[in-house]
């Protein structure tokens, strides 16, 4: 496949090769030897790993992706992969219910910022939980209302099998359990109690009144939306600066044959320290906090 692309000028692309590290050596050997079309493109794909060969990372331009923070954002980038046809398709109670996940899915990611007093630990709620839950809600839908639908089925599922499979801590078990039972209920459907300060859901199966109320969300999320107390970013910021700091130490105290300068080894090392910093720096600057 690498081959015929490189001599017809194809863009071609590998994906997730963190997973298949011990073949990148065979990677790097064939591209050694390639002799492409002008018009050719290899595009790669990866998480970090510390087994990725750093020749091949040298040789590469590149781009580093990270999803911008924030509610508002996040369910912004939710909602650019649901088609208006899912809503449009189903009833206003289904149409609330995919909302209520989009929510408790933006919640749960977001907390994270503010570990370890929001999570114990970094959890990897992923795209795919967040498919599995509208495959629930389609299953469980029922009648399409609030009295036909199987709540503690959803409950179940949820804490259980799907995101709380995800967590090793009873401590944040029962914050994710709370999450749940506020989200998830007859009087959020019914307009009664809100998910917050400022969403209160529409009675509405058509997409772009979601969207509508999610372009009125603040792009700065206050720590109140995840149940957190106001000072708690001072102390995020103070364990952050411990990370820092214990890294730059751990610098210093390298042994001497580690001193001789090896620029995809420092690049690994200080990379998460610089990215850390920069993200406080922008928390000061936007928040004001002193």
């Amino acid at each position: 496949m690498l081959k015929e692309a490189a001599q017809s000028g194809m863009w071609l692309c590998f994906k997730n090769l963190h997973l298949v590290t011990s073949w990148l050596p065979t990677l790097e050997k064939e591209l050694a030897v390639l002799q492409p079309h002008e018009n050719f493109r290899l595009w790669l794909t990866t998480e970090p790993h510390q087994k990725f060969p750093p020749i091949l990372l040298e040789t590469c331009h590149k781009i580093t992706y990270e999803a911008p923070p924030g509610i508002k954002k996040n369910l912004q980038r939710t909602y650019e992969g649901w088609s208006p046809q899912m809503f449009e398709q189903g009833s206003p109670f289904k149409a609330q219910m995919y909302y209520i996940l989009a929510w408790f899915h933006s919640i749960v990611q977001e907390r994270r910022t503010y570990i370890p007093q929001g999570w114990s630990k970094f959890y990897e709620f992923s795209y795919g939980d967040l498919k599995a839950g509208a495959t629930i809600i389609d299953v469980l839908e029922g009648n399409g209302d609030a009295n036909s639908f199987k709540w503690d089925t959803l409950y179940g599922l949820l804490e259980t099998a799907i995101y709380g499979g995800r967590i090793d801590n009873e401590l944040d078990l029962r914050v994710l359990r709370a999450y749940l039972e506020a989200f998830y209920n007859k009087e959020v459907i019914a307009g009664h109690k809100q998910l917050s300060d400022m969403i209160s859901l529409p009675n509405s199966r058509s997409i772009r009144d979601y969207l509508m109320l999610i372009s009125k969300i603040p792009d700065t999320d206050s720590p109140s939306i995840f149940g957190l107390p106001y000072n708690i970013d001072r102390s995020v910021q103070r364990f952050n600066t411990s990370l820092v700091i214990e890294g730059m130490k751990k610098l210093q105290a390298g042994s001497v044959e580690n001193v001789s300068f090896d620029r995809e080894k420092w690049q690994e090392i200080l990379g998460p320290l610089i990215k850390l910093w920069n993200s406080l720096y922008r928390q000061v600057t936007d928040k004001g906090i002193p």
